[in-house]
């Protein structure tokens, strides 16, 4: 059995809604089918979602909502319309309408999956499922077991479900949002609690390239990697799901399927549980990165061995409250590395007061820094790849600051100036992707 999500952007109108039963209607395994609400396309550049969140703002001011109401109304209509569906959503539409002096936010920004959801699970003819009846939360906490006897229960008498995305409710019924982004969340957890077999992200991209578009024309899609690799890469910078969207496939082994809604002959990227189930022996299975770090460095005699010295420079980085992404380390230095909008507001003062306070020898900073990872299961193997790396940057004039390799052997990161940034991921890209088993030795 598989569970299908489709996004905003494969649910916009009448012509994605087809797209959608077409996909279903060619695989009989796409049992349970979640949606977002209605997201932009040619003729709407506004998310349902968001046409709501502008609602509920019109309503608090005591200004006219009517125009928003209305326009959820009318695109809601059309679809139904176009698909000559015969479900009554005016009904649905009124409640809310009755409803809006008094419900919840939750409840009013809920309702874009709702209403796209009962149009979808008709056009599909699947059972429609509200998820305030088996998306159970306790607290901010999602209810597992609750939510498991639910679900179980509405599919052993009904195999082939639709359920919105996006939000659940509490034993009392009221209604609970996830974050947004909730459908990925929605969708794993069903995955999860139904123990699919995979678990489909369908969406406007085939799959999750190697490196970024705009910078690497034509940048070759990864067929397959591992979830460990993927919350790599999603931390340097590729934007695909959310750590809550990932935790609960990746917890019962379930692979993930990331595919195009408007294109799924194109395949997608599969997203696997370990290296043992990889069929691709590419050395470097994505490249991403981030810009705008800042790096103070401080220098003391044998620092390694002045715990107390790390302690004093520790507490007045908490004393500021900024995250510290990377501390590479030698027996005289510890590099701090921080997003620069993090720190830029209290630079001067962190500076002064580890100037004056912590024993130092000396205290460099460089800003504008640019990091980039090559991130791979297959590093471990060819332990020769980051100095051959490094070389290719070095003759391309490019002054790598820093290198960091951290123990897994999964990711090297590469610390560059800002302007390098796009130079040093086409680098890489095109030498360590294209030639590397010629210019790789192991």
């Amino acid at each position: 059995m598989k569970v299908a999500k489709f996004g905003g952007s494969s649910v916009a109108d009448a012509n994605q809604f087809r797209k959608v039963k077409n996909i279903i209607e060619s695989d009989s395994e796409r049992q349970v089918v979640v949606v977002s609400a209605a997201g932009k396309s040619a003729a709407e550049p506004v998310k349902v979602t968001d046409m709501l969140i502008e609602l509920e703002k019109a309503l608090k001011a005591g200004t006219d909502f009517q125009r928003l109401f209305d326009h959820v109304s009318d695109r809601i209509l059309k679809i139904r319309n176009d698909l000559k569906l015969d479900v009554n959503i005016e009904a649905d539409l009124a409640l809310i309408k009755a409803n809006l002096n008094n419900c919840s936010h939750d409840y009013l920004v809920s309702r874009g999956e709702f209403l796209t959801g009962k149009l979808m699970a008709a056009y599909l003819n699947f059972k429609f499922v509200d998820p305030k009846d088996v998306m159970i939360f306790k607290g901010d906490e999602f209810d597992y077991q609750a939510s498991l006897d639910r679900i179980s229960k509405v599919y052993a008498e009904n195999d082939h479900l639709l359920v919105p995305g996006f939000y659940g409710a509490y034993a009392s019924g009221n209604i609970h949002l996830m974050p947004r982004g909730g459908s990925d969340i929605s969708g794993s957890i069903l995955a999860s609690l139904l123990n699919a077999d995979l678990y489909e992200n369908w969406t406007d991209v085939s799959g999750i390239l190697m490196a970024d578009p705009r910078i690497v024309d034509h940048s070759k899609k990864i067929d397959v990697l591992t979830y460990d690799e993927l919350q790599e890469l999603s931390y340097m910078g590729i934007g695909v799901f959310q750590e809550e969207a990932v935790r609960p496939v990746r917890e019962k082994k379930i692979p993930t399927k990331i595919l195009n809604t408007n294109h799924p002959e194109e395949g997608g990227t599969l997203v696997v549980d370990s290296e043992h189930e990889m069929i691709s022996d590419q050395i470097i299975t994505g490249i991403a990165g981030k810009k705008n770090y800042t790096v103070i460095t401080i220098k003391k005699y044998q620092l390694n061995k002045h715990i107390e010295v790390l302690q004093k420079v520790l507490a007045v980085l908490q004393k500021y409250h900024v995250a510290i992404n990377y501390v590479p380390s030698g027996s005289d230095a510890f590099s701090f590395l921080f997003q620069g909008a993090e720190v830029q507001a209290h630079l001067d003062l962190i500076l002064a007061q580890l100037r004056s306070s912590c024993g130092l020898d000396d205290v460099e900073v460089n800003r504008d820094i640019a990091l980039v990872a090559a991130v791979s299961l297959q590093l471990s193997k060819r332990p020769a790849i980051a100095g051959k790396i490094l070389d290719y940057l070095d003759n391309s004039l490019i002054n790598v600051r820093l290198v960091i390799q951290e123990g897994s052997d999964m990711k090297v990161v590469f610390g560059v100036s800002n302007d390098d940034y796009e130079k040093t991921i086409a680098k890489i890209y095109r030498e360590a992707m294209f030639r590397h088993y010629k210019k790789i030795p192991a």
